[in-house]
């Protein structure tokens, strides 16, 4: 007796030492799926196989994209505490694709067959409802999959919780399921060999009874309406309401207090060896549910709710074998728990029992292989009814109904690691070998993506060479096309001005003097004619800098036709708002003299310039004394002519003259050369007024700078109606390399992304592998140290 518990003790720390791994496993595993999604919120979002895809892939990446059983599975292909495989798949590899060409070059690409229905855990529901089988795959972007993703992460997230719970609470649970009216109340009352549950040949059962050892309670019997189970305390009457015995029956048919579930605390007089509650060893709560296809709440509750059983005991009306409902329960709950415990009740009603076994097995062999491969433990047909009919009259029960009885104690207690914790390595190992899919798939996605960057890479990189050329030289030859004409504009206008205020006499002559009475007015008329002379040719430089302008035009928009050849179309409509040619004079692109900046006044010393007297006498006593000079001589040479002839003559007169009589003459004489001196002036007074106004306005504009100043503003205005030319063809330029520079720092920033996520998930991979090498530890120690 002492060796017995001594082993039972020795079983119990194993199985504790057992619980204390997994559960740390299970923390691991948590943390690894939480470390995923926010990878796959922030930096990558997850790659999900969607179907056949061809998958690039080089044969030194093939180990990476290798889903191995070898590290989901034993030697044997099987968990510890299971039989036969996992219904996990691994994704096909380079090698196990077929060759279809004879080349031997290593680096040829292959494709892999990768679909969704290979995950297990962490697989997405990505198909409509409401329209059959119809894919919607297409139409969802990678973000939209990457949020559905997220959203599957976090629920494993919170059933590893569940499952962390499970594995950290030393009692079981044992929740007896099924469709309505299969007897499962009948079945719960034969398992304590008491009327305890309601029981009716209607449905009857509406909200959840869990049934436990009263010695949980103090020893008291009593039954506790549950409303809100997480605030629920035994110690703490504001949380439930008691229920007596009588009244238990309408509360379990009725719900109207609206209970979430009835905590009923009863006593099992049997002895430890045949009691399921008190069983010395081990605290079993044994939990009634409502009916699968009783409504679409009870049902998704009970979906729920067999997250947080260790055992389910799924009961099945052997008049109707296996409903959808009961089939779709088995198959969810066959997520984690490889074996579920079957009973088949009312088995005393079947007439040719052997068909109705062989065809309910037949159905067990498709819903659950490893509960049919252990068949004869797990599945038991059996008539929950007679048992209980046996035990009112005293009698012994049916052989059948002991052995099922047996086997579920066996199942729920000494084989726990299969019962409780086999379930949450399963669990685990589902979830790692997912993730490890997942790591080899996007790994294999990342090396696409960065083999596809640098491709493209290396494709645009003889255009961004070309552009940064043409940038150059388009550059130096608009600033070129601006400098010449700019500096064209100033020289021609320094010349013309220059030599037209030079030559200001040469437009005088052009007006007809009307004589010397109408002096004033001829001065006036010359001098407006030198004004506006000044103005025309001001109009005409004004003109040339019109035509220096548009020929620049004209040289940028062929600059700026070769620069839309470069950018592909990629910014014509903006070009073409202000390009134009040679021909296209009349259009937009043309400038006349009046869309200059308006020059008010050519000159403000003309705009104040006056006749004055000095301009009508010639104070210039060089230019008058060689007037006067000219006009003696003349006189002099035809006196000295005329007195050659008659010297003889005068010699006479002056001798038969006094001296006064000669002085008068030689006076008179002199009279009347001054008139004629007079005579000469008044009849050059056109040409000395011409001269004059001439030489005061020259000097006038020299002084007032006229010629730089209208150089100068010519060069600005061409300078200001080219300038916006240049700068929009520089501007263009720079915005298509800029455009070019940013696809090459988007490229080079996406390449960086992939490569650290395939170093990622690389890592993930190798960090997942490890993972469920040590939660496959935790099963292959059980083999070596009991049922336990």
């Amino acid at each position: 007796m002492n060796a017995s518990r001594q082993e039972q003790e020795m079983q119990q720390r194993v199985f504790a030492d057992k619980c204390q791994r997994l559960h740390t496993h299970l923390v691991g595993t948590k943390s690894l799926l939480r470390e995923i999604g926010e990878y796959n919120r922030s930096k990558w979002p997850v790659h999900y196989p969607l179907g056949r895809i061809a998958q690039a892939m080089t044969t030194s990446n093939s180990s990476g994209l290798r889903r191995t059983n070898s590290m989901l599975m034993s030697s044997d292909s099987t968990l510890v505490g299971e039989v036969g495989p996992t219904p996990m798949r691994r994704a096909m590899t380079v090698e196990d694709v077929p060759s279809s060409s004879s080349s031997s070059d290593s680096d040829a690409d292959a494709e892999r067959l990768l679909d969704a229905n290979d995950l297990s855990v962490l697989k997405l529901d990505l198909r409509v409802s409401y329209h059959g089988d119809s894919d919607v795959i297409g139409s969802l972007e990678e973000s939209s999959i990457a949020r559905l993703f997220d959203e599957r992460l976090m629920q494993c997230e919170a059933h590893i919780d569940k499952l962390i719970a499970r594995v950290t609470d030393k009692s079981s649970k044992i929740l007896v399921t099924g469709d309505l009216n299969a007897g499962k109340s009948t079945l719960v009352n034969a398992l304590l060999r008491r009327d305890i549950l309601p029981f009716d040949q209607q449905p009857c059962t509406m909200l959840f009874c869990e049934v436990v050892d009263a010695s949980l309670n103090g020893d008291i019997e009593e039954i506790h309406g549950i409303s809100d189970i997480s605030a629920y305390s035994q110690k703490d009457p504001r949380t439930y309401t008691r229920v007596s015995l009588p009244d238990l029956e309408d509360v379990v048919m009725e719900n109207s207090e609206q209970f979430q579930q009835l905590k009923i605390y009863t006593r099992d007089v049997r002895s430890d060896g045949a009691s399921l509650l008190h069983n010395g060893s081990v605290d079993v709560a044994l939990i009634d549910s409502p009916g699968l296809n009783r409504d679409s709440l009870k049902t998704t509750q009970l979906f729920a709710r067999q997250e947080e059983i260790d055992v389910v005991v799924f009961v099945v009306n052997a008049e109707n074998h296996f409903t959808l409902s009961g089939q779709d329960f088995l198959v969810s709950a066959g997520n984690e728990k490889a074996h579920i415990f079957i009973v088949v009740n009312r088995f005393d009603a079947i007439r040719r029992k052997d068909r109705c076994e062989r065809m309910i097995l037949d159905q067990i062999r498709e819903l659950s292989p490893l509960t049919y491969a252990e068949r004869s433990d797990l599945v038991h047909f059996v008539s929950a009814h007679e048992q209980l009919a046996a035990e009112r009259s005293g009698t012994q029960g049916a052989e059948s109904f002991s052995r099922m009885e047996k086997s579920l104690r066996s199942f729920a207690l000494e084989q726990r690691f299969k019962s409780k914790l086999a379930p949450a390595q399963r669990y685990a190992m589902n979830v790692l070998g997912d993730v490890q899919y997942l790591a080899a798939e996007n790994v294999a996605a990342a090396t696409k993506r960065i083999q596809e960057i640098n491709a493209l890479l290396r494709e645009s990189m003889p255009r961004y060479e070309t552009l940064l050329h043409e940038r150059t030289d388009t550059t130096r030859q608009a600033e070129a096309a601006l400098d010449d004409g700019c500096a064209e504009v100033r020289r021609h206008t320094a010349a013309h001005l220059t030599n037209t205020t030079r030559h200001l006499q040469d437009v005088a002559e052009k007006v007809a003097y009307p004589g010397l009475l109408s002096l004033w007015t001829y001065a006036e008329s010359v001098l407006l004619a030198m004004v506006r002379h000044l103005e025309h040719e001001v109009s005409e430089c004004d003109r040339f800098a019109c035509f220096t302008i548009q020929h620049a035009r004209a040289d940028l928009a062929r600059l700026e036709d070769h620069r839309r050849s470069l950018d592909d179309g990629e910014s014509k409509d903006a070009a073409s708002s202000w390009s134009c040619g040679d021909d296209d004079a009349s259009t937009s692109c043309s400038l006349t003299a009046s869309q200059l900046a308006p020059i008010g006044s050519i000159s403000n010393a003309l705009d104040t310039v006056q006749l004055e007297l000095s301009d009508f006498v010639d104070f210039d006593i060089a230019h008058n004394w060689a007037a006067l000079t000219s006009v003696s001589t003349a006189v002099t040479l035809l006196a000295s002519k005329s007195m050659a002839s008659n010297a003889l003559t005068l010699l006479r007169l002056s001798s038969t003259m006094g001296p006064h009589t000669a002085r008068r003459l030689m006076v008179a004489s002199a009279a009347l050369i001054g008139l004629g001196s007079v005579f000469y002036v008044l009849s050059d007074m056109d040409a000395t007024v011409r001269r004059k106004l001439s030489a005061r306005l020259e000097l006038m504009l020299d002084e007032e700078g006229f010629v730089h100043h209208h150089a100068e503003r010519l060069t600005t205005e061409a300078s200001r109606a080219i300038r916006p030319f240049v700068w929009h063809l520089q501007h263009t330029f720079q915005r298509m390399v800029e455009a070019e520079e940013h696809r090459r720092a988007d490229h080079l920033r996406r390449r960086h992304v992939a490569q650290d996520s395939q170093i990622y998930f690389d890592e993930l991979r190798i960090k997942a592998h490890s993972l469920a090498n040590l939660v496959r530890a935790v099963g292959n120690a059980d083999a070596a140290n009991g049922p336990f």
